[in-house]
């Protein structure tokens, strides 16, 4: 419990002041025996037993009184959770806030959402409690330290804010843990302000470890979880991919694939009216919308013949959580989709080749160039949607050009090579050849599949990564990458590294047979490469897809609004909002992450393994909830002394009342 007035409690010792008077007024008076008197001592003796319990009841209700008006002046808070802490203000409060997408799913009565009513119950603590804390917030899309000089600043700074980012709370946490550290901050109060998704906190991600480790040995650190799990039911994503133009015999379509996810999935069919606006021109389509997804491919829209580039957006009507109601796009002639295969074994790169060329979509061009090892500098940097390295990891020149590579937002995916070497690339390195301890294949732990590479198919169906065999694994010694699928001795079978914008992937083994049986069952390699090659396509040619958060501000402060809504966006926010852009010869759509669709939550369970080592408290709260993390208490206080001085009245009322006297005259 706290008190606001903590000063106050050294008046305590002031409760024994009615037994101080009690004995004062005891020596007032001298005993004297009498004989007359004798007679009514033993009759006092007899009652002398309940007389003792009701002077001691009357000290106790005397007391009572005393404490109650001496913690009523004091100012105690306590109610919802802060009653839990110590009394001790920390010097330094760190408000970690997630301001992902899923946190702006808002109450429908109160219109708050997850983040707002987070941000106004602390700041009313905080308030409350006249604390002189240091009041430091790390946000979700920034993750650096903020030092905030008021309390009531919190709610309307911009850093706490709507975006339409995603959130690495790993990376968020290692760096609140650097902070601490290198400030060598005394009495700590972390809080967590998160909806738990299972994207955003990335249970296996590596950085965990040295979280636990490093917040474990700090004293005075006290850790909270401001929680608001609970997933709106009503609400619907959009998305769209594969935007495209395409030349027909009347003149030309845009071509897209139109993604509808529902946060719980239910049984009963919803018609979904969505708006489709092309270069401002607004159309309408219905879809009907059962269980927890619906995928609607090659969806065709005119376009006049001359219209050889543009945008558009596609958006659903009004629900729990606006932020991910729209998604937008742009479109132009479409890159050529190139691979280029770096590789010394023939088998392995002609399988690469493969995969790499067959047309997932025939109205796109397809390209795979093999080079060996030693021809690696012809690589043709400009071009190239992604890179397939099955070498030995480069050092020097090559390594920082397949690095600025991947910064630039396309694709890299590493094999292992026959012989592994010693150098590292985006903090990993391969080291040795391993094979199963028991049997013939490794077992598999389970794969993400809310996002990236094995993420379930558009139709929601799983890919069958569970039918692949792999017979030899490289160790992968990687420290800040993302583990997509592992080994069930905890080996990663395919991580994902490198930058917001591109992604470095790692796959442990081979698709030669040696190795795995990833060709025969084909369908997981081959979906594998066309999503990493996906990935690497959106940055190259006129018309570009980019997430929000994975763009610098001096590169967004120099485009061009496209649509009025984009024309609203500050250009200091635009790296972290969505919205619709030109530079200068090229066109840019600013989209959420799509894994902020996925509505998983993380179990207690895994809560509890992520933290593992760790004290901290669970407040579980809800949208627009009306529940205080702290709240003065004085009343209870004072009730409880006007209820005392009423029980020690009581006590001071004698048993009889004397009879009055008859005044008529004796006969």
């Amino acid at each position: 419990m706290n008190f606001l007035q903590p000063a106050m409690l050294l008046a305590l010792p002031l409760i024994a002041l009615p037994i101080l008077i009690h004995l004062i007024n005891q020596n007032r008076y001298k005993t004297m025996p009498w004989a007359a008197t004798m007679f009514l001592l033993k009759a006092k003796r007899m009652a002398r037993g309940m007389a003792r319990l009701r002077y001691i009841l009357l000290m106790l209700a005397r007391m009572l009184a005393v404490a109650g008006l001496i913690f009523a002046v004091s100012r105690p808070m306590s109610g919802g959770w802060l009653g839990l802490t110590s009394s001790n203000s920390p010097e330094v409060t760190i408000v970690v806030l997630d301001r992902s997408v899923s946190m702006e799913e808002q109450n429908p009565q109160t219109s708050e959402s997850k983040r707002s009513t987070a941000l106004k119950k602390l700041t009313e603590m905080l308030q409350n409690t006249e604390s002189n804390t240091k009041l430091v917030l790390f946000d979700s899309a920034y993750a650096k330290p903020l030092e905030i000089s008021s309390v009531a600043e919190l709610e309307a700074l911009p850093a706490a804010s709507a975006t339409a980012t995603t959130t690495d709370l790993p990376a968020l946490m290692q760096n609140v843990v650097e902070y601490i550290e290198t400030n060598e901050t005394g009495r700590t109060d972390v809080w967590i302000c998160s909806d738990l998704r299972q994207n955003d906190w990335n249970p296996t991600a590596g950085r965990w470890e040295t979280v636990r480790r490093q917040l474990s040995v700090r004293e005075g650190l006290r850790l909270f979880l401001l929680t608001y799990p609970d997933v709106a039911k009503d609400n619907i994503a959009v998305s769209v991919s594969g935007v495209h133009r395409r030349e027909s015999l009347g003149g030309a379509d845009l071509v897209m694939d139109i993604m509808l996810t529902r946060s719980t999935p239910t049984e009963t069919a919803e018609n979904v009216e969505l708006t489709i606006i092309i270069d401002g021109a607004r159309s309408r389509l219905n879809l009907e919308l059962t269980g927890g997804q619906l995928v609607r491919k090659g969806h065709a829209i005119p376009l006049d013949k001359e219209a050889r580039e543009g945008w558009g957006r596609v958006e659903l009507p009004r629900d729990s959580n606006l932020s991910d109601n729209v998604y937008r796009f742009v479109y132009a002639e479409p890159a050529v989709r190139k691979t280029v295969i770096v590789s010394d074994d023939e088998d392995a790169a002609e399988m690469f080749r493969v995969a790499a060329s067959t047309a997932a979509d025939r109205s796109l061009v397809y390209e795979a160039e093999i080079l060996p090892s030693a021809s690696a500098n012809a690589i043709p940097w400009e071009d190239a949607a992604m890179i397939v390295w099955q070498a030995p990891i480069p050092d020097g020149l090559l390594a920082k050009q397949l690095e600025d590579f991947v910064t630039s937002g396309r694709s890299v995916m590493f094999f292992p090579p026959k012989t592994p070497g010693a150098n590292n690339i985006f903090n990993a390195a391969w080291t040795e050849w391993r094979t199963p301890d028991e049997g013939e294949q490794f077992p598999f732990k389970p794969w993400r599949t809310d996002a990236d590479l094995l993420a379930n198919a558009l139709s929601g169906a799983p890919l069958p990564v569970g039918q692949v065999q792999c017979y030899r694994a490289c160790n992968l010694d990687v420290k800040l990458a993302t583990s997509l699928w592992q080994l069930e001795n905890g080996m990663p079978l395919l991580a994902r590294a490198g930058t917001d914008r591109g992604a470095a992937y790692f796959c442990s083994t081979l698709p030669t047979t040696a190795e795995s049986n990833l060709v025969s069952n084909g369908i997981t390699f081959y979906v594998m490469t066309q999503r990493a090659l996906a990935r690497g396509a959106g940055a190259l040619g006129i018309a570009r897809q980019a997430e929000s958060g994975t763009i610098p501000e001096a590169i967004t402060s120099k485009w061009t609004a496209l649509d009025d809504v984009s024309q609203q966006t500050y250009v200091s926010h635009r790296p972290i909002s969505a919205g619709l852009y030109r530079a200068t010869d090229k066109l840019y759509a600013m989209n959420r992450p799509l894994s902020e669709d996925n509505a998983a939550v993380i179990s207690d369970d895994t809560l509890d393994q992520v933290l593992t080592g760790l004290e901290f408290t669970r407040i579980n709260d809800k949208v627009g909830g009306a529940m205080q993390l702290a709240s003065e208490v004085w009343r209870t206080f004072l009730m409880l002394m006007i209820l005392a001085l009423l029980a020690e009245a009581l006590l001071c009322v004698p048993d009889q009342v004397p009879k009055k006297k008859s005044l008529e005259p004796a006969t």
